[in-house]
Order: structure tokens, then C-alpha cells, then sequence
């Protein structure tokens, strides 16, 4: 039996490798031919050929984003050859998995595999429901979107290091830091297009970025008889209206003559000009009003509506270990920020920080519930947690994920509540200690309010989980 798949997360990082590896892993154990394609932030790696492809059994998508190239696997979907999961699902039900794709591979008349295909709908079988295949869409534009915010967010790290901040600006110490302040607005200024572009990308495929980009830029900037900027939320919406418009006008049937045409040309003049006008006309203005209105009550959020929020976001940080939870939380915190509003992505980088760091310190704290395999875990956890990658805890979720869970929800929800009260306040979209930097009010608060999730953690750990002489 042969097993080919694609593993591919929001930010391509350690949800695209860890899906691989469970799955290869778990195929060795079996004797089971296996070769997982990754799409990750450094691009495509272990390339499947068509051949490879074609002489697979099965074929598990693991993905939270759209498939790059998902053409080539055409034929094995419409044979129902296809199994479409999260990565989240293929590392933590690897076994049952695979066990699904060996009954469907002995199957003689195979099951449709559900989907989530951004390319192709299922050729029989359950449909892929609308919201989740919103938020595959959704996703791919946040994996792009984040190495962008990530580079602007670091060049304003790097001018705080000698600048001061007044009045929520940033105030470069000279001309050298003045220049790497500039180098950070112009990734700021991309961010809200690269957004639009690739969520249209998703859905429309390559003839929906130039007008993604440009309906992207449009909503950045003042437009219209009003000047109303719509920002985030009106890239957002237009990324999607993009993405679908482009699809629908590649079902036109065209003289063959014009055909070439089609992507390069006649696509995105008439999606800009159709959707431009329609979204300066008509939909500048509900949608400030929107924005207008979410900025107030952002402002006016204090006491239980602040801590509320906080919860909210610690939770959703910890929910499934940086998985498409935490990243619908950094688009919303990131949203907010576009619009000034800097607290709830202080709050949220710092919980971000929490689940590895708490589980690292309880790998060495707690030294007869741990065993030496668990601290190695542990040292590579605290690591993780200083840049704020929150899979750094995925490992200990592997061997106990319920108390894991429990403890680092927990953690983080009481740390979000009181970060919130405590008006942390961050301009960058990274977190860990290493984004102390850009912690623009509250810098204290932000580590001494780590080192309470944390500890928060370390104390469930010890009330809930038996000893190791117990377990066995």
C-alpha cells in the first residue's frame, strides 16, 4: 500500500512538519509506503510528483489552507481517493486515520473522502460546509499576510531599542532608526493587500491577485467623495467578493481567440472596475460605520467587558496549540491594532507565550510527573515560548492532552483577564519575551503576568496529574 500527502498549516511552521512527521511515522509502523509533500512558510519541500501521485493508493490532505498545485490530484478525487483532515487531526488521530485510509484503499468501491478543497468540490459525498470552507480561504490569506506583519512589526522592535514612544507614536532617536522605522510602515502599508490578494487568491486562483492587491490597496486608503478608509475589515470582505467574482467569470464561455486573455487581461480589468466602483459606491460606507462603531466599544471596554475580553483571548490562544484558533485571534487583534486600538494584541502575544512556558517550568518543576524525555521537551518548549510560538506545548498535549488542555486554558485565560487590567499594550505581531520591545505600555505587567499563566499551569499540573509511579 502507498500513502502520499500534503501537510500545510496557517503559518507554515510546526503544525506542517509535525502533521508529516506523525504521518510517516505512523505509516513505518504499519510498513506502509508514505511520502508527505510540505507546504510550508519556506515554501514547497519533499515534492510529490504526478507520478508519485498517480500510483498512490491514498492521498491525505492535511491542511488549513489552501493546496498549492491542487490540480494534480484531480483524478484521485474524483475517484474518491482523497482524505481531507486539519493538521491538528492528522497529529492527534494519526492512528485512526490511517486506519480510515486503509479500509478506503481496500475498499472496492470507495467512499467519497470529505474535503475541504479550495480547488474542487467533492465528487460525491457529504459537501464541504460553507463556513469551514471560508475560513480554509481565510486562512491561506493569514499565512501570507503574517510574514509580512511579522517583518514591519520586528522593524519597529528594532527602533524601539534606542526610540521613544509619545502619544502612540513611535519616535526614531535618529536618522539610521528613522529608516528602519520606514522600512516597518511600508510592511504595515502592505499588509491589509497581501491580506485582500491571497484570500482572493485562494478562491479565484492567480487571475484574482491583481485585483485582490489592488481592491486591497483601495480599502487602505481614503476613497470616494467621503475619504473612507476601510482598512482590515474592508480588505477582508473584498478579498472574498474577489475571489468569488473571479471564479464565476472563469465559467464565462469565451471565443477561443479570447481565451488567452482571460487571466491576464479581461479577469482583472473588469473585476477591478466592477468591484472598485461597486465597493466605493456602495459598500464604503456601511462598512466604516461597522469599523466606527467596533473602534467605540473597544475603547469603552473596562472592568468585566475588558476582562471578559481577555479571557476570551487567552482561551482562544491556548485553545488548540496555535492552530487556526490562534491565528482567527491574531487577525482580530491585528485588525483592531490597524485601527490603533493596541490592547488586545499585547494581551494576546503575551498568552501566546504561556502554554510552552508553563509546560516547560512543570517539566522541571514537577520532576516525579515528568520523566527525562519530558524535560528535553521542556528545554525545547522554553525555547519556543521566548518567540511566542505556542506549538512549543503541543508535544506534552501529545502524551496528556486533557490535563495539558485543562491547565493551559486555564493559565491563559486568568493571564489574558488580568493583562487586559493592566492596559498591556504591544505594536508588534510576534510575542515571547523576545517582544518586549514592542511592548509600548505595561512592559512589566507583560512578564510578570506571563510568569502568572504560567504558573498558573505548573499548579493545575501538580493537583491534577499522578505521579509517575502511579501511572504505571
Amino acid at each position: 500500500m502507498k500513502i502520499v500527502g500534503i501537510s500545510a498549516c496557517t503559518a507554515g511552521i510546526a503544525h506542517t512538519y509535525m502533521a508529516q512527521e506523525a504521518l510517516e511515522q505512523e505509516c513505518k509502523k504499519r510498513g506502509i509506503d508514505c511520502k508527505v509533500e510540505t507546504q510550508g512558510g519556506m515554501g514547497i519541500d519533499n515534492e510529490l510528483s504526478q507520478e508519485e501521485i498517480d500510483a498512490a493508493d491514498i492521498v491525505i490532505l492535511a491542511v488549513a489552507v489552501s493546496v498549492e498545485m491542487a490540480e494534480r490530484f484531480d483524478a484521485k478525487r474524483a475517484a474518491g481517493r482523497v482524505i481531507d483532515v486539519s493538521p491538528t487531526e492528522a497529529i492527534k488521530q494519526t492512528a485512526s486515520l490511517i486506519d480510515r485510509a486503509e479500509s478506503l484503499a481496500a475498499s472496492a468501491a470507495p467512499e467519497a473522502a470529505r474535503t475541504a478543497s479550495a480547488a474542487q468540490p467533492p465528487a460525491s459525498g457529504e459537501k464541504t460546509s460553507l463556513g469551514a470552507e471560508l475560513f480554509r480561504y481565510f486562512n491561506t490569506g493569514i499565512s501570507y499576510f503574517l510574514p509580512v506583519i511579522i517583518a514591519g512589526g520586528m522593524m519597529f522592535s528594532f527602533t524601539l531599542i534606542t526610540g521613544t514612544v509619545e502619544d502612540g507614536r513611535i519616535i526614531p532617536s535618529n536618522q539610521f532608526w528613522q529608516n528602519v522605522y520606514d522600512l516597518g510602515m511600508a510592511g504595515f502599508a502592505m499588509m491589509v493587500p497581501v491580506l485582500c490578494a491571497y484570500i482572493a487568491y485562494a478562491i479565484g486562483s492567480k487571475a484574482a491577485i491583481a485585483p485582490g492587491f489592488i481592491l486591497g490597496h483601495a480599502a487602505n486608503t481614503p476613497m470616494g467623495e467621503s475619504h473612507i478608509a476601510t482598512g482590515f475589515l474592508g480588505a477582508l470582505f473584498l478579498g472574498f467578493l474577489v475571489g468569488y467574482f473571479v471564479r464565476w467569470m472563469k465559467k464565462f464561455h469565451v471565443p477561443e481567440v479570447l481565451q488567452p486573455m482571460m487571466p491576464t487581461f479581461i479577469i482583472p480589468l473588469v473585476t477591478t472596475f466592477v468591484l472598485g466602483l461597486f465597493y466605493i459606491y456602495i459598500l464604503t460606507v456601511p462598512l466604516n460605520a461597522f469599523v466606527q462603531y467596533m473602534i467605540q466599544v473597544m475603547y469603552q471596554l473596562n472592568g468585566a467587558g475588558a476582562i471578559a475580553l481577555g479571557i476570551g483571548i487567552g482561551i482562544l490562544a491556548a485553545a488548540d496549540f496555535g492552530g487556526a484558533c490562534s491565528k482567527a485571534a491574531t487577525a482580530f487583534t491585528l485588525a483592531l491594532m490597524a485601527e490603533g486600538i493596541l490592547g488586545p494584541n499585547g494581551v494576546f502575544r503575551m498568552c501566546c507565550a504561556i502554554p510552552p512556558l508553563g509546560m516547560g517550568l512543570a517539566a522541571f518543576i514537577l520532576r516525579n510527573r515528568y520523566d527525562a524525555a519530558d524535560r528535553q521537551l521542556g528545554i525545547s518548549a522554553l525555547f519556543l515560548s521566548s518567540a511566542g510560538i505556542t506549538e512549543g506545548a503541543i508535544p506534552f498535549a501529545g502524551k496528556d492532552f486533557r490535563r495539558t488542555w485543562i491547565a493551559c486554558a486555564i493559565g491563559t485565560a486568568v493571564a489574558g483577564a488580568v493583562g487586559m487590567l493592566h492596559g498591556i499594550t504591544s505594536i508588534v505581531a510576534f510575542g515571547g519575551v523576545v517582544a518586549i520591545t514592542g511592548v509600548v505600555e505595561g512592559k512589566l505587567w507583560y512578564v510578570l503576568d506571563m510568569l502568572l499563566g504560567a504558573g498558573i499551569i505548573v499548579l493545575i499540573l501538580f493537583f491534577t496529574k499522578p505521579k509517575l509511579e502511579q501511572e504505571k
